[in-house]
């Protein structure tokens, strides 16, 4: 017992004095003087907030009550807010601190450069960009127009913020149905469940798979979106609409002792359908990985697009794709960099994005 505190108090002042050198150079770069004793409370204020913001999380997590308890879902969400800009703060000024071993910047160009990145950021976060593929097959009827979007995040920051863009994208471009790659909730509660009625276009299929925030869902919330929308949440199955089957397997971050052949084989996939087989996937797999099933569109988001650059390589390596068109096989996979931004609404090189899918017949 007693290590365990001392581990923890030094854990504690270690995070003090980062926090410290972070909030002086902060302070140092605006003019603003304070007393070192200030400043040490305040970096130690931060420290046992963070201590607090991890020990809620990992109870709340495991034990699947934090989507289920309105203030500790307002009070992680806002913590995680207020930790990515911390984190992108302090990132900057460490950058900032290397050039000035060799250059004395001007504090106040060093300012208004994280200002205009930050705003930059935000910019690219917001305005949404319509990715449009085309992809010629003989087995459709007729041309087929398909809208993908991924990671709507909806929380109680954001809202309903991104749901009403999908809705004007819906009817400006008529798509026959919708895919929803999931993370459409933060985490799935029913306070955000209502954000997605405005998506009732009784002529629009909407289909949606769940998962990997959304694993921490409630029944209810679920329930309610099927009823007051027309989203198709789709359970490890496959549908036929039209002559396109739709077939969803579970993520493949919680598989756990399942393979991807046994997820398949749940969905009922038909090895002999001469229809075109689309599959929902939340996070990418490789089409090499599909060679042997009648797959021909694999669409997926999860990624990101890496959101801020120096993440990229992390993105790369614990995914089969991490963005863009992928062609082999005869198959083809679309993955989108999703709708919205995880954390603060922060992008940098990467842009929010809906898809347009242009089935043409041959």
């Amino acid at each position: 017992m007693a290590n365990t505190i001392r581990i923890k108090a030094t854990i504690i002042a270690i995070c003090t004095w980062i926090f410290y050198y972070w909030i002086r150079r902060l302070f140092s770069i605006f003019h603003i003087n304070l007393p070192k004793w200030t400043i040490v409370l305040i970096a130690a204020c931060i420290a046992i907030f963070i201590a607090i913001f991890i020990a809620v999380i990992s109870i709340s997590s495991f034990t699947y009550k934090w989507s289920n308890n309105k203030i500790l879902d307002i009070f992680g969400t806002i913590s995680t807010r207020l930790l990515t800009l911390w984190v992108i703060l302090f990132t900057l000024l460490l950058v900032e601190n290397v050039i000035s071993i060799r250059y004395k910047p001007n504090p106040r160009i060093t300012t208004w450069i994280i200002i205009v990145i930050l705003c930059l950021w935000i910019f690219f976060s917001l305005k949404t960009k319509v990715t449009t593929y085309e992809i010629n097959t003989d087995k459709i009827n007729k041309d087929t127009r398909i809208l993908l979007v991924s990671d709507i995040h909806v929380d109680h920051i954001y809202k309903d913020f991104h749901v009403k863009k999908i809705q004007k994208i819906i009817e400006s471009e008529k798509p026959d149905f919708v895919l929803i790659a999931w993370d459409m909730m933060n985490k799935a509660n029913y306070d955000y469940s209502k954000y997605f009625w405005i998506l009732k276009n009784k002529d629009i299929p909407i289909f949606a798979v769940m998962w990997n925030h959304d694993m921490m869902w409630n029944k209810e919330s679920i329930d309610d979106i099927q009823k007051n929308s027309s989203i198709k949440l789709l359970k490890n199955e496959s549908i036929e609409y039209e002559w396109i089957q739709i077939i969803w397997i579970i993520d493949k971050s919680i598989w756990w002792d399942n393979t991807l052949q046994e997820n398949l084989e749940k969905s009922k996939i038909d090895k002999n359908s001469n229809n075109f087989w689309i599959l929902i996937t939340h996070q990418p797999i490789s089409l090499e990985k599909l060679k042997d099933y009648p797959i021909d569109l694999e669409v997926a988001g999860h990624t990101h697009r890496w959101q801020v650059f120096w993440l990229r390589k992390v993105v790369e390596m614990v995914n089969d794709y991490w963005y863009w068109r992928y062609d082999e096989n005869w198959k083809t996979a679309i993955v989108t960099q999703w709708i919205w931004t995880w954390g603060l609404p922060f992008r940098l090189w990467t842009q929010s994005e809906m898809v347009i899918i242009n089935l043409k017949k041959n």
